[in-house]
């Protein structure tokens, strides 16, 4: 959010203050996700948690990178490669949860596409669409991609939401899921429309134009980690049609 404060500023003075918070906020970052690392590795989390986590604390030091430089394509992968350490973040923060360490309830697949395969695509969907967002906001792209892509990525995600809630109306864990994936999803539509509109009225000086710009990168994350703990779960309690229960 601070990151996204920083590229949607217009007043230098604002954006300076920005970018300071911007760096200690990293540097928080940084600290405890290591901390989070030593963690999984001292409680004896599972074998492949504990490569998840080594691969966390990759993507931590590869972000950190082009964090360092000038540019639209530095900005634009240091800004997508923070909203896939989110996630990754999120993953794990699904992985250790109560609810995974409970036997899944398990479902059978009876739709087509399989929700496997429909997941799987919404979560790579939202990443292409983040990635439009970060080089559009480092001008690195147009803006026609990223508006393009977000009826694309909307539509989807209610497509596998009603998907969810129709075939599994009572999962205790999926419905749940679904319904704040929608929401989440509707909200960031909104808040991308209202930014786009206050910058074609040209306030895009403005404390509003700000906090909604701001909020609208938050709410994408959380859409992009949601879609992929879908995913996930969807993996983890749905059987596809051709295996019985």
């Amino acid at each position: 959010m601070s990151g996204a404060g920083v590229t949607s500023s217009r007043d230098q003075h604002r954006q300076v203050a920005l970018q300071d918070f911007h760096t200690a906020a990293a540097i928080v970052d940084a600290l405890l996700i290591v901390g989070l690392f030593i963690w999984l590795v001292r409680t004896g989390a599972q074998p492949w948690l504990r490569r998840f986590g080594w691969g966390t604390l990759a993507l931590l030091v590869v972000d950190a990178g082009p964090g360092k430089f000038q540019g639209p394509v530095a900005g634009t992968l240091h800004a997508g490669l923070a909203v896939l350490l989110f996630a990754a973040i999120a993953a794990i923060a699904l992985f250790t949860s109560p609810s995974w360490q409970r036997d899944a309830e398990l479902v059978q697949d009876y739709g087509w596409p399989s929700l496997r395969f429909l997941s799987s695509a919404a979560a790579f969907l939202v990443a292409v669409q983040v990635g439009f967002g970060a080089g559009f906001r480092h001008s690195a792209v147009g803006v026609l991609p990223h508006l393009l892509g977000a009826l694309v990525v909307a539509l989807f995600i209610m497509i596998v939401g009603a998907f969810v809630t129709h075939q599994f109306g009572k999962h205790a864990v999926l419905r749940p899921m679904a319904v704040a994936l929608m929401v989440i999803t509707g909200i960031q539509a909104f808040l991308g429309m209202a930014a786009f509109l206050l910058r074609m009225m040209e306030t895009a000086g403005t404390l509003l134009f700000l906090a909604i710009s701001v909020a609208h990168v938050a709410t994408g994350s959380m859409t992009f980690a949601l879609s992929v703990m879908l995913a996930i779960e969807i993996r983890r309690s749905v059987l596809p049609r051709a295996q019985e229960t």
